[in-house]
């Protein structure tokens, strides 16, 4: 898996709080990316299985808003990320 800048900072917005699942928009403020740089980091790791995804179970007349597609770490995805970043030491984006 190719590990850019950007990835690492998409992965990092994940690792704040594992269990969590986040929309693109939420991955987007979080990392500071561009939708045309985040969405195929996205579904690249999806592929890779680092990520399972699904669409919320809203009414999008009774929101206000669209339907968001909500990224979860798998737990595989977990450790892989926990690994690149223990690889690099501390600081890696600071």
């Amino acid at each position: 898996m190719r590990m850019s800048l950007q990835t690492l900072r998409v992965l990092e917005a994940f690792l704040e709080n594992p269990t969590e699942e986040l929309s693109g928009a939420d991955v987007q403020k979080r990392g500071g990316l561009a939708s045309g740089t985040l969405y195929p980091i996205l579904l690249r790791l999806e592929s890779a299985g680092w990520f399972v995804s699904r669409w919320e179970v809203i009414d999008p007349s009774s929101a206000g808003r669209p339907r968001r597609r909500l990224y979860r770490l798998t737990p595989s995805g977990l450790t892989r990320a926990s690994e690149v970043f223990a690889s690099f030491g501390r600081g890696v984006l600071a």
